[in-house]
């Protein structure tokens, strides 16, 4: 008995010491960091032909925050080792600095943004050269205080390929644009009938356009490709966007001079009765499924 309680006692008076002790690592201080190493790839001097599946491997140790944290890692590129202009690669951070894959078409996005390429017929194809790359490293929600970009290290031979990230569109389809098929066929037809996304907002699914509709033609819907009146994409959804399902129009109107109203995947079209001509700015929202449509005055 004597022993169970001197073990019990003893047991009490640890956890007692333990729990008024103050952890080390409960209250971590961020340091503003001064070391930050990008090791050098093990494929530096391989030939690397991007293509949209390659992927180029990376790894660094973590900035030396005074703990281990939670980073964000960016990379960026250049064709000069002074990083005199660079681009970065990629929009999404990554987070595990031990293997970080890069996105062969991200970084052939990058080159060709670094060589000023906007379209395929400014693009020009050149022979694999050194691409020069650093790491961008943060802690979300200290970005000024973590910040720190690491040593450069070079790829010997990239080879690039066109790939520019443009704007998405849809197409107006109706009246205003003659009831033309959205078909392939008519493709330069409908090239003066398409709501972009913004520049600064590819990706987004919201695209918006402003068009001349006369008096009496304001009946429309939206197609997200023309590959026919009824065709499917690979999920079996018709690629036009209405107001309903069925193939059939639904008499609507200005409020304050702006309509707003949720759509669905169908051919049902809007319908202006009291339109009297003019212009119409038309943005269609695929994320919420949503369609606003302004009377420009």
């Amino acid at each position: 008995m004597k022993k169970f309680n001197y073990i019990f006692f003893s047991l009490l008076a640890l956890l007692f010491t333990t729990a008024c002790e103050e952890p080390q690592d409960e209250n971590p201080v961020l340091q503003t960091p001064t070391k930050f190493v990008l090791n050098n790839p093990v494929m530096s001097t391989q030939y690397i032909e991007l293509t949209p599946e390659t992927t180029v491997n990376l790894s660094c140790s973590q900035p030396d925050y005074g703990y281990a944290s939670a980073t964000n890692y960016y990379a960026q590129v250049s064709f000069t080792e002074d990083f005199a202009e660079y681009a970065e690669v990629n929009e999404n951070p990554y987070t595990y600095c031990a293997k970080i894959e890069v996105s062969g078409e991200e970084l052939a996005m990058a080159m060709c943004k670094l060589r000023g390429v906007t379209t395929e017929e400014s693009y020009v194809d050149e022979p694999a050269c050194p691409l020069y790359v650093r790491l961008r490293a943060e802690i979300k929600g200290a970005p000024e205080q973590s910040a720190i970009i690491s040593n450069v290290v070079v790829l010997q031979q990239v080879k690039a390929y066109y790939a520019v990230k443009l704007p998405g569109y849809i197409y107006l389809v109706g009246q205003p644009s003659g009831w033309t098929q959205p078909s392939g066929d008519n493709a330069a037809h409908y090239e003066n009938w398409k709501l972009l996304e913004a520049d600064d907002a590819i990706g987004s699914k919201i695209y918006s356009g402003t068009f001349e509709v006369a008096a009496g033609q304001a009946t429309f819907r939206f197609y997200r490709k023309l590959q026919g009146w009824d065709a499917l994409d690979e999920n079996g959804v018709i690629y036009s966007i209405g107001l309903k399902e069925a193939d059939e129009a639904t008499d609507v109107a200005f409020t304050d001079g702006v309509f707003t109203s949720a759509i669905v995947n169908g051919k049902g079209s809007l319908n202006f009765p009291e339109w009297e001509g003019g212009k119409m700015k038309m943005t269609v929202d695929l994320n919420s499924y949503k369609v606003t449509i302004q009377v420009v005055e």
